[in-house]
């Protein structure tokens, strides 16, 4: 599939996802210029962690273009003055991923901000979430605090705890009062956690589909 070199040069988002043992970590670029051999990448970045990987290491990027998204899988070359190279694709899918299941699932949510002299915390609820993020509406504008954010989701049989990236805080009138629209991307998640929230999703939308049909079999039996 070397269509992707096509729409690769106008990709809106650039997402890498550095997998370990017992850790997933997101790191996010953009794309400078491709070689015959390689694709070049601004450094990746993560506020809570360093793209220090070897040489040979196999990254998973998603690629995310106007025309879908494409999944790559390649080795890195080098990682210097700014700028990586990694090697032409091992493989290339264009696909849709699990984790854009996006459901209005309702969960307790903790998000903690920190600064260099005090330590908050906001409980809320989700207004829908994703395994790749979570948004919600706050009372507050919390852009500040863009740099130190770390959630806990407080599902009834387990807690997921991630650093976070905000996306957008859109002001949101309510009842004539002014409330922040806030959306969160994971930052630190693993697959672990990522499986749990989908099969979450999963399960909220499969309930939301029964409530559906069994309304309308209700109504279809009242005529």
């Amino acid at each position: 599939m070397k269509d992707y070199l096509n729409y690769i040069k106008e990709a809106k988002r650039v997402e890498i996802i550095a997998r370990s043992i017992d850790c997933t970590v997101r790191f996010f670029c953009n794309f400078i210029r491709s070689s015959d051999k390689s694709l070049f990448f601004t450094k990746p970045t993560n506020k809570y962690a360093e793209f220090n990987y070897p040489k040979g290491q196999t990254l998973e990027l998603y690629i995310y273009t106007a025309n879908g998204v494409f999944r790559l899988k390649c080795r890195l070359e080098s990682c210097e003055n700014q700028q990586c190279e990694l090697l032409l694709p091992q493989s290339v899918d264009k696909i849709q991923r699990r984790e854009f299941i996006r459901v209005g699932l309702k969960v307790k949510t903790i998000i903690n901000l920190k600064t260099p002299t005090y330590t908050k915390n906001i409980k809320t609820d989700s207004k829908d979430l994703s395994a790749n993020g979570i948004r919600v509406i706050l009372d507050e504008d919390i852009s500040k605090y863009d740099k130190n954010i770390e959630l806990s989701i407080l599902f009834p049989d387990n807690i997921i705890k991630t650093r976070a990236k905000l996306i957008k805080v859109k002001p949101t009138v309510i009842n004539s009062t002014t409330y922040y629209e806030t959306s969160l991307s994971f930052i630190t998640s693993n697959k672990r956690d990522v499986d749990f929230i989908v099969k979450k999703c999963f399960e909220f939308q499969a309930q939301q589909r029964k409530k559906l049909l069994d309304k309308n079999f209700k109504g279809d039996n009242n005529v």
